[in-house]
């Protein structure tokens, strides 16, 4: 196997194959970059930064790829940003925090009351995701060095 991709799980390997999936050089470096990069990046950037190593990749490959790793559970697909969809490669229910200074979408802990109820209202619950938006922790700092220094 090629060192490229010993950054991507075995064990999603494991299950990928095992779903009949074919792991192609393309498809790796898409789940490769996915599990590198932590900011839960949008089609568009993945695309310019695999295409680099696969200049033949298209959007519309890093695209299905991404829907087909979204609809086997290996990976979140988010829609905290209005203009484009992002992409987290845990695929365990959590929330996202978007700032809205530098874009930067991180994870963020938080005890959610309702996470694990199965109805509320006698509605039945599937899945709860909750976007919160704000000023990262980074941005907040640089506002307040740059009024000090003022």
């Amino acid at each position: 196997m090629n060192n490229n991709y010993r950054k991507v799980s075995k064990e999603m390997m494991e299950r990928l194959k095992k779903k009949g999936v074919r792991l192609t050089p393309q498809r790796l470096a898409v789940i490769e970059f996915l599990k590198v990069h932590k900011g839960h990046p949008s089609v568009d950037e993945i695309y310019y930064a695999i295409r680099r190593k696969y200049p033949s990749i298209s959007p519309a490959t890093v695209y299905s790829t991404l829907q087909m790793l979204k609809e086997m559970g290996e990976i979140q697909e988010l829609h905290i940003r209005a203009d484009k969809a992002s992409f987290d490669y845990n695929p365990q229910p959590h929330h996202h925090f978007l700032c809205r200074i530098c874009g930067t979408i991180m994870d963020v802990e938080v005890d959610c009351p309702i996470r694990n109820r199965k109805t509320i209202g006698g509605h039945k619950v599937e899945k709860v995701k909750a976007y919160l938006f704000g000023v990262c922790s980074e941005c907040l700092k640089q506002e307040s060095e740059a009024k000090e220094s003022s």
